[in-house]
């Protein structure tokens, strides 16, 4: 396999893996990048595997209180909005990732290195998202995970200098949690309600609420690892 190479944690952070377009507007598909800032200290970046929450197991939180409700309370069709875009513009091979459903959680990319000292595009697309009209809610932000993968290792050893970048919670209770004081690895994406063509209903008040998903403990354990024809490929077993 292509990404069998050598995959993280994170040097000092000079740029964290962010998208390149970060706010997307209701209703529009988008053609985006994920940006990788730089490598694993020195060693160079051989891949990646980014997760989406999934919105079935997420949890979810309304103006940063808890909602007791699902996403499906603000968005109407998150579920397979996330596709991989095959590019050997950087990595030469490229693969989706599916819940047991068969919707689209995440992508992954690997084979051909990228410098540890350049900056490096991994394109994908999200279909169109839609709000639930009765909502309240102006906008929706996903707090996605991603792992730059700078050596091919267990799990157990992710977090060992110039093993891989973990940008990822620092608080839920998995292996690829990321060590770090303040909750700032996911990169965030973020869907913005069109208040024109989906004007808010009047007893939602001027403002509105905003949303933010975040992935399940057990969402990421099932959904970073890569596996290539059906066979984990990384972490290492």
């Amino acid at each position: 396999m292509a990404l069998a190479v050598t995959v993280g944690l994170s040097s000092p952070v000079i740029a964290h893996t962010r998208f390149e377009i970060p706010v997307i507007n209701e209703g529009q598909r988008v053609y985006n990048n994920m940006v990788i800032g730089h490598g694993c200290g020195e060693n160079d970046v051989y891949g990646t595997s980014v997760v989406f929450p999934d919105g079935a197991t997420s949890s979810v939180t309304v103006d940063g209180e808890p909602h007791a409700g699902s996403l499906g309370d603000f968005l109407s069709n998150w579920g397979n909005s996330v596709q991989a875009v095959y590019s050997r513009a950087l990595f030469d091979a490229t693969g989706g990732k599916e819940d047991n459903n068969g919707n689209s959680v995440g992508f992954w990319a690997g084979g051909n290195p990228l410098p540890h000292h350049l900056v490096g595009l991994v394109p994908f697309r999200t279909s169109a998202i839609n709000f639930v009209a009765e909502s309240c809610a102006v906008s929706v932000r996903f707090y996605v995970s991603i792992v730059d993968i700078c050596q091919i290792t267990t799990a157990e050893e992710l977090t060992n200098e110039g093993v891989a970048g973990l940008w990822t919670h620092n608080n839920l209770g998995t292996v690829f949690d990321r060590i770090s004081s303040s909750d700032d690895g996911p990169a965030p994406l973020t869907v913005m309600r069109d208040l024109e063509a989906n004007p808010l209903p009047a007893s939602c008040g001027v403002d509105g609420v905003a949303v933010e998903v975040r992935p399940s403990a057990d969402q990421i354990n099932r959904d970073m690892p890569i596996r290539y024809e059906g066979v984990q490929a990384w972490p290492i077993p």
